[in-house]
């Protein structure tokens, strides 16, 4: 990373950083959006049905539940924003691997969603299956492939 870009990180202020990461949450929310209503045309469900599965009151209601995925995507995205942001004000250095640091971030909020918050709450995310979608604390390989 360039000294112009961490001299330019280094004057944003808190709120633009907050902004940012609502977008990029957003954006990345999308993308694994995407993924998982192609991962359901694959494995024979439907985009609505899919979709349907982030609804909290578990109705099957696919805008709710994209709603619902998108604004956690841009919570999670604040959240990585606003910590990233007070790690390059103590150690610029560091900005070269920022992509590394919100890889690991990710990895960490997917694997507390599947192996703690998802099953305690009875979600019904938890019903995707099939060998286009990856489920880690399973207990066997193949409950992964049917």
């Amino acid at each position: 990373m360039s000294q112009k870009t961490i001299q330019t990180q280094k004057n944003k202020t808190m709120g633009d950083t907050a902004v940012d990461g609502l977008l990029a949450g957003i954006l990345a929310g999308l993308g694994m959006a995407v993924y998982l209503v192609l991962a359901g045309l694959l494995t024979g469900i439907a985009p609505a049905m899919m979709l349907g599965r982030f609804d909290p009151k578990q109705t099957g209601n696919w805008l709710t539940g994209s709603v619902v995925h998108l604004a956690m995507s841009g919570v999670s995205g604040i959240i990585f924003a606003l910590l990233f942001w007070g790690l390059m004000r103590l150690r610029p250095s560091l900005a070269r691997w920022g992509w590394l640091l919100g890889l690991a971030y990710g990895l960490v909020l997917w694997a507390l969603a599947r192996g703690i918050m998802l099953p305690n709450v009875g979600s019904h995310i938890l019903q995707i299956r099939g060998k286009y979608v990856i489920r880690p604390f399973s207990h066997s390989t193949r409950e992964n492939c049917q």
